[in-house]
């Protein structure tokens, strides 16, 4: 609970939140004073110099005490200069948010540049339709559910093979079908197609950890080959659409989480070059808060007092929020499905990539501690299929004409389907067979790459 707190913001901003404080002012918390920001002012030196009614010095705020956003900035990094310096000064930071007060997240700070969603260009190729998304109890397979469920489709199926996360996101959207089923069973994913008959959908369903791929090579290729082609499948067999979310690490791929995207991505290049259903990639960055990402790791880590372990200190990543990736995939399919293009891959944009070290420092200070000061963060070096840095577009993809802003396409030599689904066929095989040892070498063949050392892995 905050036990002073001091306004940010515009002098307007301050003003109607200091005169309506009674309302979100928590019981036993103080209102001491307000920072002003004059227009086109940056927050940081004011924070520094502290202009503040009842000449409040921040500095001798009592522990526990909070700074309170009012009407934060736009941009990520004037919140982060905004945090730092509140850190600093032994301040955690808050936003006042709709007459509420909530802690700053970490979603607030990282992410790509807000985009609009063109929602009527979605609300026309959604509305009136049947969609189906597999992995739809995951992070971000539920947050794309909501989604979808505001715009209108005429049955939302939401299939997963985990009952906990179906469970749960069936009790948010009661009127969305649930499908308890895994997508490395061919049949039962064809039977279900064909009930319930969807018209597009949305194949979010993966093994997306490197390590646990790395360590469990068989079983990557099973759900990200294998259950991706039995999605394609069966998406084709009812005449649906097929939007594939895949990730920067197809990009080059180093490790055999990627590699195995970056097959997936071939493969639907390939089907959509074929017609005349669409099969579109989709390809993000990580995604904030998702299942196994890095930022619930940091958090617990934290909570137990620290220290944060970080891989390497150069180590970059994309980065985009759940919702942010959610949107992102509804305007891909806006634009991706009505367009002439085929046989692209759809690349999100998403800004500069951030070092992962910088990320683990915000969440530090997200609760008004001081890295390396109040917590260490300590590095463990990269573990196997892991890059220094990811990047967006391939060295052997060029640029198509963006179809949308935020959006970019690209392109590369196209793989005839039948030797495609031979080298899928061939993985699958030795998959089925723990041929741990002879996937890797397989996998990149058939992705047209070499396979890297580990000391050509970690650049």
């Amino acid at each position: 609970m905050i036990r002073d707190a001091v306004l940010l913001g515009s002098a307007q901003a301050v003003s109607e939140a200091w005169d309506v404080r009674a309302k979100w002012a928590r019981a036993g918390a103080t209102v001491r004073g307000a920072v002003l920001v004059g227009p086109g002012e940056v927050p940081l030196p004011v924070i520094t110099r502290a202009p503040i009614w009842g000449a409040l010095d921040l500095a001798a705020v009592t522990p526990g005490s909070g700074l309170i956003l009012v009407d934060p900035p736009a941009d990520g990094a004037s919140k982060r200069a905004v945090l730092t310096r509140a850190a600093e000064a032994g301040l955690k930071t808050f936003v006042l948010s709709r007459g509420k007060v909530r802690p700053l997240r970490l979603t607030d700070l990282i992410g790509r540049p807000p985009g609009e969603v063109d929602l009527a260009r979605a609300r026309d190729v959604i509305a009136g339709r049947r969609v189906l998304v597999t992995g739809g109890g995951g992070s971000i397979g539920s947050e794309l559910a909501r989604r979808l469920a505001t715009l209108s489709p005429a049955r939302l199926t939401l299939l997963d093979s985990s009952e906990h996360n179906l469970y749960k996101i069936g009790l948010e959207l009661p009127e969305a079908v649930q499908v308890l089923a895994d997508i490395r069973d061919a049949r039962s994913i064809g039977r279900w197609f064909a009930k319930e008959r969807p018209e597009i959908v949305f194949h979010t369903a993966a093994l997306k950890q490197v390590p646990m791929v790395e360590a469990f090579a068989s079983e990557g290729i099973l759900t990200n080959v294998l259950g991706l082609q039995n999605v394609a499948d069966a998406s084709r067999g009812v005449g649906a659409d097929l939007m594939f979310v895949s990730t920067d690490k197809a990009v080059d791929p180093s490790g055999l989480m990627g590699a195995s995207k970056r097959l997936g991505e071939i493969y639907c290049q390939s089907l959509d070059r074929e017609g005349p259903q669409r099969a579109i990639p989709v390809r993000l960055g990580n995604v904030l808060g998702s299942a196994g990402s890095v930022t619930p790791i940091f958090e617990a880590q934290l909570a137990d007092g620290g220290p944060l372990t970080v891989t390497d200190p150069d180590v970059t990543r994309f980065f985009l929020t759940i919702p942010q990736a959610a949107d992102a995939l509804l305007q891909a399919a806006a634009v991706g499905l009505k367009a002439e293009l085929r046989g692209s891959v759809f690349v999100i944009e998403m800004g500069e990539a951030l070092a992962v070290v910088e990320l683990a420092r915000e969440v530090i200070r997200l609760e008004g501690l001081r890295p390396e000061i109040d917590v260490p963060i300590v590095f463990t070096g990269l573990r196997a299929g892991e890059k220094l840095h990811e990047a967006l577009v391939a060295s052997d993809e060029w640029r198509e004409p963006d179809p949308a802003q935020g959006v970019i396409a690209v392109a590369s030599q196209a793989q005839e389907l039948d030797v495609v689904l031979a080298a899928m066929a061939k993985l699958t095989g030795l998959a089925q067979d723990g041929a741990n040892e002879k996937i890797a070498t397989a996998l990149f063949e058939a992705i047209g790459a070499d396979l890297l050392s580990d000391q050509a892995r970690a650049v």
